[in-house]
This record gives C-alpha cells, structure tokens and sequence, in this order.
C-alpha cells in the first residue's frame, strides 16, 4: 500500500503529541479508560465507535498504544489546512463516488495491516443515543478478515453537542471490549452477504450499548438504508 506523505515523520512524532492530547482531554474532561488490555498489540484492526462528539477521534486515539487512521470526506482532504493535516498522520478519503470506492482505501489500510477508526452511525448522535449502524464496517471485517475492536464513549455528548461552537467542561469515559471476530467470508448470493453484514454490525452495536451498562441508549431503526463505513467528525452532518 501506498504511504501518505509525510507517513514516516508522523510515525516519529506521533506518541508525543498523542501523550500531550492525551493529557490535555485528561485536564479539560477528566478522561478516564477502560477495558484497554483488550487493545490488539498490532492490526489489522477495526476500532469502531459510537459518535457523540467531534472529539471522538481524539478521546479513542489518545487512549490506545496502536496508531489508527482515519475516515476523511474527500471534500475536506482538497482542502489546504486540514487536507495537509489529514494525510500527514494517514487520513483515508472516503465519500467520493459509489460506496465500494469509498471503502476502497480503508480495505487497502486493513490489508497493510493498520488500524482504521470508524463511526459506523456515519454522523454525530443528535441526541446522545447510540442509531443505528451503517454495515460498511462489517463488509470491511468480512472481507479483510480483521477483528473490530468494540469502544463505547460516554459523556462525549454532554461536552460537545451538535450544535454548539465550543465543548465545555464534562467527564468523558471510553470502555474498549474484547475484539469480535469477523464475520465469515460467506460467498454465497449478493443479498446474504448483505444480510450477514447487516447482522454483525447490529451485534457491534449491541456489545457497544452492553459496554455501557445502560448508561447509552439505543435509538431505533428507521430504515436500513446503507450509509458508508462510518465518518470522522469533521465530516458528519
């Protein structure tokens, strides 16, 4: 797989600015772990996610040994700033023509044996409840064949809304669980391969909510429409 640019240097840099983030969340939220020696000590790994925040990326990289890669909208990697930024510390353009190109560099990541956030809501809670999980993560388990790694964020909501410019002070708690082992590689007819990825991401889901304790909330189905993967905050509507 292609590296970004500026790969090799971030890999260099990168456990201190994690350890300064980390210290700065611990300060301004009271960032508080668990779970964490069920982090892989290598990938192939998917680390997926509720999403409440637009700190989101930030409170599960901090809090794991593995450097992960992100989802980034296309959109936003064209632009100047944050598109330097993204690809310096191994941002993956998603949202960008039909979805099986969107999943295209997340897959090539897996292979390489990487680790890849995602936010399989596609978009931060309006309102703090875990919806329903878009199933393109499960496509890229079933087919990469790499574990997911199960992360339940509390709090995130209470600090950082949509819809409001700032975040404010709040405690925030991340619990990892025990990887989930991919789906098999069915190779049966288009629509059971669908249908098992729609069942293993609704079971993430679940072990998600039960990671939580009945301190997150489901929200319920409205529809079963496929939205991608998972987005980084900065691309969530």
């Amino acid at each position: 797989m292609t590296r970004p640019a500026g790969a090799g240097r971030s890999r260099l840099i990168y456990p201190l600015l994690q350890g300064l983030v980390r210290g700065a969340l611990a300060v301004g939220f009271r960032l508080a772990y668990r779970g964490r020696e069920h982090v892989p000590g290598s990938g192939p790994l998917i680390l997926a996610a509720n999403h409440q925040s637009f700190l989101d990326p930030f409170f599960l990289g901090a809090g794991i040994p593995l450097r992960p890669r992100y989802l980034v909208y296309y959109t936003y990697m064209r632009m100047p700033l944050i598109g330097a930024g993204a690809r310096f510390f191994g941002g993956l353009p998603v949202g960008h023509g039909p979805p099986a190109r969107s999943l295209r560099s997340a897959r090539a990541a897996l292979e390489a044996g990487d680790v890849v956030e995602i936010f399989p809501e596609g978009a931060r809670s309006p309102d703090g409840r875990v919806h329903p999980f878009a199933r393109g993560f499960a496509h890229l388990a079933r087919v990469t064949g790499a574990p997911v790694l199960p992360a339940a964020i509390l709090g995130a909501h209470g600090a950082w809304p949509p819809g409001r410019k700032l975040p404010r002070p709040s405690r925030v708690e991340v619990i990892f669980g025990p990887p989930v082992a991919p789906p098999a590689a069915a190779g049966g007819p288009p629509a059971e391969r669908r249908a098992a990825d729609r069942r293993f991401a609704d079971a993430v889901r679940e072990v998600i909510l039960a990671l939580a304790a009945g301190r997150l909330e489901a929200a319920p189905r409205r529809g079963d429409a496929v939205r991608g993967p998972g987005r980084l905050p900065t691309g969530s509507a």
